[in-house]
């Protein structure tokens, strides 16, 4: 297909955001000829999948502390030869800093990407077409550096999932290659590079990434726009792209039968009668009336300029697990909380929200294991207090939400959050119930990475009920709910190691104790990839800070003993009542959080816990619903993400017990599903380990 033949120009760019843009740069002009030894540097737009198209180099943007998606996660799937993704791993461990222009390389398995890095872009929300000329010269200029690079490939960095509109980010592009052509030094003289591949995977917006790159290039002399489009086979098409052809095909139709009746002479393409009769067999499926509705409008839409028009295309439930999530950035800062948004389409600047903190706090607490009446009434007021309303749209049950909190945001019990009641007082169900909502904590440290088991069976540690009865933590609910557990895992194929009860407890026949060195020793025998819990949990501060874990008849267990664990486990799960009480407000909404960042400092991937108490079978109903959903897919089916998994048990409690009706629900139950905090990347797949 020739990139002339539908010109539709920015038809699925955002509008401007609340803030405002800054300036548009001027035009490039015309710049001094490269030196004789050097050739012009081409720049020719693929369509196709950047780890498909083959190049010296490739390199994606990436954001600060932004888990990888779109192209970015492509390219990591393509250099990361086991399970565990390599740029997803250094982000998640802090390791990548992403300052604008900063570049790390990524050694390659092999294959079509023979050497990887990625470009700073700064913290989400900050990238301006001014800072992104900044990237851009700072990309360029480390590619002429190594010296060896004759192609590099690359996308639109800042457009696909930036606030940049096409245009913006095409004019960056421009200015930051001719500012690093442009830079004197033996290192640009020395330099093989000689094409630069610019990747769009979406058919529509590499034509218009085409267009937009030769109307910005003007005179330059440094850069040379390929003006067509160059074709790959791992090219794709959006939905939103396909119904703006499938409507162009549609009003080009109704075009021609518009000019047949008019007595006009026959425009290109079938003759009008044809035209005609093809538009009326398209919709030939509406009612006569309605028939002949659309016909007289769609003949005037034809006279619509294209690049007036929209799409918005609403996602399945079944799609979720494979869409790119929305990252939600809520941060404490001076004066109130610090929002920004990162979305397929396009990034949120920040946001300040101003807060006053009591009454934040006041919320929280109120929140946290609420009663009837406040679980019905204060979500709305958390979603009005809290989040800007430009937001608003962005929380929708069309995409997954991961949402980046440091520990005072994560106090706040966002699954909570809902759609602000209209005046019509109709109302949907919470946002964490409509669809996957994770957390991602924001901390300093990092770990050494660790593999997992590659073969052997699907290990899993359960323990329940470990507290001393005789100081009052007997806990009969957490008793049977490790044993459903261990029942349902068992009949997932999971290989499960059970300890119930204190050594001064009722002893459960055939089942070992849980004491703190028995659970110590097997956990760091390793090998477990899942490892649930139900008791007491502590949180306790001292002058050096606050020290939280599983309370056992022996001690308290803390991810510090866990320390030495080669391959920690990659999920953990944790049904844990609330055992010990810090001054300041709100400590019960601090233990999930604390209890998150102390496993995921040992190098777990997923922790999932309980922000308050879980009335008996409540707890059960979600696990068992939860671990069903991950692991039961049958041959041949694609893996389950985590975040999926965590949706469908929360589901499931928000509707009441299995074969229970709501109405006989108590009321103190009726927001449990709101008590669980998942903490990890909803998007990642449980998959299991081969040879089992």
């Amino acid at each position: 297909m020739s990139t002339t033949v539908v010109r539709i120009a920015d038809l699925l760019e955002d509008a401007p955001t609340a803030s405002g843009t800054p300036p548009p740069l001027p035009s490039p002009a015309s710049d001094a000829a490269p030196p004789a030894d050097r050739p012009a540097l081409t720049v020719t737009v693929v369509w196709g999948g950047l780890a498909d198209v083959p190049a010296d180099l490739h390199v994606t943007g990436h954001y600060q502390a932004v888990a990888p998606s779109a192209a970015e996660l492509a390219l990591d799937r393509a250099i990361s030869g086991g399970q565990r993704r390599l740029i997803t791993e250094h982000t998640r461990l802090g390791w990548i800093d992403g300052q604008l222009g900063e570049v790390t390389y990524f050694p390659c398995k092999g294959g079509t990407v023979r050497s990887a890095a990625v470009v700073g872009m700064g913290p989400m929300g900050t990238l301006t077409e001014r800072r992104a000329v900044q990237m851009y010269t700072s990309l360029l200029g480390e590619v002429i550096g190594l010296g060896h690079v004759q192609t590099f490939a690359t996308v639109l960095i800042g457009s696909g999932t930036g606030n940049l509109p096409i245009t913006q980010a095409a004019r960056a592009l421009v200015h930051g290659f001719g500012s690093a052509l442009r830079s004197p030094g033996p290192s640009a003289a020395a330099s093989r590079l000689t094409e630069v591949l610019v990747v769009e995977v979406d058919r529509l917006r590499a034509e218009q990434l085409v267009r937009a790159l030769n109307e910005v290039a003007g005179k330059q002399t440094s850069l040379r726009i390929g003006p067509q489009l160059r074709e790959e086979s791992s090219g794709g098409l959006s939905p939103q792209s396909a119904g703006v052809y499938a409507l162009t095909a549609l009003t080009e139709l109704a075009g021609r039968s518009r000019t047949a009746a008019e007595g006009a002479g026959p425009p290109e393409g079938p003759a009008p009668q044809a035209a005609g009769g093809l538009l009326r067999e398209v919709l030939s499926g509406l009612e006569p009336a309605v028939r002949s509705l659309v016909l007289e409008q769609l003949t005037r839409f034809a006279d619509v300029d294209r690049t007036d028009l929209s799409l918005r295309v609403r996602r399945t439930m079944d799609s979720l697990d494979a869409a790119v999530p929305v990252r939600v950035s809520v941060l404490s800062g001076v004066g109130g909380l610090r929002w920004a948004a990162l979305t397929e389409r396009a990034t949120v600047p920040e946001r300040l929200v101003p807060v006053d903190v009591d009454l934040l706090r006041q919320l929280v607490d109120r929140l946290t294991e609420p009663n009837a009446e406040d679980a019905r009434d204060l979500p709305d007021l958390l979603s009005r207090f809290v989040v800007p309303p430009d937001f608003q749209r962005l929380l929708t049950d069309e995409v997954t939400v991961l949402m980046e909190l440091d520990q005072e945001t994560a106090l706040v019990p966002w699954e909570f959050l809902a759609d602000v009641k209209q005046r019509s007082g109709e109302e949907s169900a919470p946002l964490a119930v409509r669809t996957p909502l994770s957390r991602q904590l924001r901390t300093p440290y990092s770990r050494v990475i660790t593999e997992e088991a590659a073969v052997g069976p699907l290990k899993a540690l359960v323990i329940g009920d470990p507290g001393d009865p005789e100081k009052g933590f007997q806990l009969p609910g957490a008793r049977s709910e490790a044993l459903a557990v261990a029942t349902r895992l068992s009949s997932l194929g999971v290989d499960v190691t059970l300890f119930v009860g204190a050594a001064n407890s009722t002893r459960q026949p055939g089942v070992a104790p849980a004491t703190r060195l028995d659970v110590l020793r097997v956990l760091l025998a390793g090998g477990h990839h899942i490892v649930h819990y139900c008791g007491h949990s502590s949180l306790d501060a001292s002058d050096s800070g606050v020290r939280s874990g599983w309370v056992f008849a022996d001690g308290l267990l803390t991810a510090q003993e866990l320390v030495q664990l080669e391959r920690p486990p990659r999920i953990v799960v944790a049904n844990a009542c609330y055992t010990s009480r810090l001054g300041g407000g709100g400590p019960q909404a601090a233990l999930v959080p604390s209890l998150a960042d102390e496993f995921l400092r040992v190098g777990v991937a997923h922790y999932v816990g309980a922000g308050w108490r879980i009335p008996d079978g409540q707890g059960t109903s979600f696990s068992e619903t939860f671990y069903t959903h991950l692991l039961g897919t049958g041959p041949g089916e694609p893996e389950h993400t985590v975040g999926a998994a965590v949706h469908k048990a929360r589901r499931a409690l928000y509707g009441g017990l299995e074969g229970e009706s709501t109405e006989s629900v108590p009321d103190q139950r009726k927001s449990t599903w709101a008590a669980y905090q998942h903490y990890g990347d909803p998007t990642d797949p449980f998959t299991r380990p081969g040879g089992d």
